[in-house]
């Protein structure tokens, strides 16, 4: 992938040869981060909210699209106007840490989309100053860990039981 940047804007050439357009959500947005996320499988809502019908969706997709909540951050990867998948932040009561989270929609995956859009999301955090970033992945969620390994960002992870705990710091990106 190689991303070119302007302010905000980030287009990226994907495994595929295709392109795809990275940016904040904003209120606009908000229906298709809905579609996004209710066209997903079962196993795939389970993966990345670790049950497959959570009750909160439509808060979560309100929150993603406020662009004016100091606490989190949100971009969308776009591709011929459709949203393809989106990256988040939101910041944990730790000073400078955020934990950070990815959907990518279901026909998709192994294109590179969930890899660019995790980049993206770390330049993002870094200027709103953030440091860390913390996930919690299911340990049998391989899509989420090659993500993380093709993002080729150093860091830190640890086994609780089901859950693969990572500790990103932001500030040894280059």
């Amino acid at each position: 992938m190689s991303p070119s940047r302007a302010v905000d804007d980030w287009t990226f050439k994907l495994k595929d040869h295709a392109r795809i357009h990275i940016r904040r959500l904003e209120t606009d947005d908000y229906d298709a981060v809905v579609r996004l996320t209710l066209a997903l499988t079962d196993r795939e809502r389970y993966l990345r909210f670790f049950t497959t019908h959570p009750s909160y969706l439509d808060d979560w997709a309100r929150s993603l699209t406020d662009p004016d909540d100091p606490g989190q951050g949100a971009v969308g990867a776009f591709e011929d106007d459709m949203l393809v998948g989106l990256a988040n932040y939101n910041k944990t009561t730790r000073p400078r840490f955020a934990e950070a989270s990815v959907v990518v929609a279901h026909d998709q995956h192994e294109r590179g989309v969930g890899t660019a859009l995790l980049r993206v999301l770390g330049l993002v955090a870094r200027r709103n100053g953030i440091h860390h970033f913390v996930a919690d992945v299911l340990a049998e969620n391989h899509s989420m860990q090659k993500v993380v390994a093709d993002a080729g960002w150093s860091c830190n992870c640890r086994q609780d039981g089901c859950v693969l705990c990572y500790d990103v710091d932001l500030d040894r990106l280059d």
